[in-house]
C-alpha cells in the first residue's frame, strides 16, 4: 500500500526497515546513542538509516553540543521537533535538563509522545502543538531564557516567527535555525529578517557536513551504491543552518 516517488525512494524505505530492524529501533553511535525510536513518520520520509546510525544532521549535533558545553545551557527548545529525533537524544544522554518539543501536527505529536514514553522522558520533555514565543514567555523566565537553546525546523515559519517585540526577550538566547529560504517567495521576509537578527546575534551558517558509509562493519554487505543511500537526509538542495549568538557577552 505504500506509494514512492520512485525506485530511489523504494529502496531507501526498504534500507530502513533494515536497519531498523539491525539497531532493534535504538541509536546506536554519536551524541544521542541508545535512543529509541518508533522508526515512524507522518512526512513519508525514509532518513531512518541515518537516524539509527546516528549520523543524521551530524554538524548540527555537533553544533548544539559545542554552544552547551561554552554557555553551560540547560534548557532546549525545539520548534519543529518532528519524532523528537534531537530533542530526545539530548535529553536522554543529559546533555539538557529539560526540553520542550512543539510540533504542529497531530500525527506526529501521537509518534513524539510514543517515542518520549519509550525513552522513559515524560518529566523531562513537555510537548506544545504550534511553534511560538508566548508559551515559552510564560514557562522560561529572563534567566533561563539565558540558558536556552531553540532549535528550530519550521519549513519556512520561521520568516514569521521572530517579531521585533519579541526580540528583547531572547537577546540573549542560542539559536539554530534550518533555513528555508529556498521555499520564499516573497524575498522581503528574508532581507528583514536578517536586518533584524544582526542587531542582536552574532550569525553564522553551517552546511552539511560529509559522512562516512564505511564506518559501520555490520552493513559491510550492503553495495557501495546502499551504503551511500543509507547517508541520505533526502534534501532538495544544499540547505544551511542559522547559528545565533547573544552579541551581548553573558560569560
Amino acid at each position: 500500500k505504500i506509494k514512492y516517488l520512485n525506485i530511489i525512494e523504494k529502496n531507501k524505505y526498504n534500507l530502513d526497515q533494515r536497519i531498523l530492524k539491525i539497531t532493534n529501533n535504538q541509536i546506536i553511535s554519536g551524541l544521542y546513542k541508545g535512543t529509541y525510536l518508533v522508526g515512524k513518520n507522518h512526512w513519508g520520509a525514509h532518513d531512518f538509516s541515518s537516524k539509527m546510525l546516528g549520523v543524521y544532521e551530524e554538524q548540527v549535533q555537533k553544533k548544539i553540543l559545542d554552544i552547551k558545553e561554552r554557555h553551560n545551557l540547560e534548557y532546549l527548545v525545539n520548534f519543529g521537533a518532528s519524532d523528537g529525533f534531537h530533542v530526545l537524544g539530548l535529553i536522554k544522554n543529559k546533555i539538557f535538563k529539560k526540553g520542550f518539543a512543539f510540533e504542529i501536527n497531530p500525527a506526529e505529536r501521537i509518534i513524539l509522545k510514543k517515542n518520549i514514553e519509550k525513552n522513559n522522558l515524560c518529566e523531562k520533555i513537555e510537548i506544545f502543538e504550534k511553534a511560538n514565543f508566548e508559551e515559552i514567555f510564560n514557562i522560561l523566565d529572563s534567566k533561563k531564557l539565558e540558558k536556552s537553546l531553540f532549535l528550530i525546523d519550521i519549513e519556512g515559519g520561521e520568516f514569521d516567527l521572530f517579531r521585533p517585540e519579541y526580540i528583547k526577550k531572547l537577546e540573549r538566547s542560542f539559536f539554530i535555525i534550518e533555513n528555508h529560504d529556498f521555499l520564499l517567495r516573497d524575498i522581503k521576509k528574508k532581507r528583514d529578517l536578517d536586518n533584524l537578527l544582526k542587531n542582536y546575534f552574532d550569525i553564522e551558517l553551517i552546511k552539511n557536513s560529509g559522512r562516512n558509509p564505511f564506518a559501520f562493519d555490520f552493513i559491510k554487505d550492503l553495495s557501495d551504491d546502499e551504503r551511500w543511500l543509507i547517508m541520505s537526509e533526502g534534501r532538495p538542495c544544499e540547505m544551511n543552518w542559522i547559528v545565533l549568538r547573544p552579541k551581548k557577552d553573558i560569560t
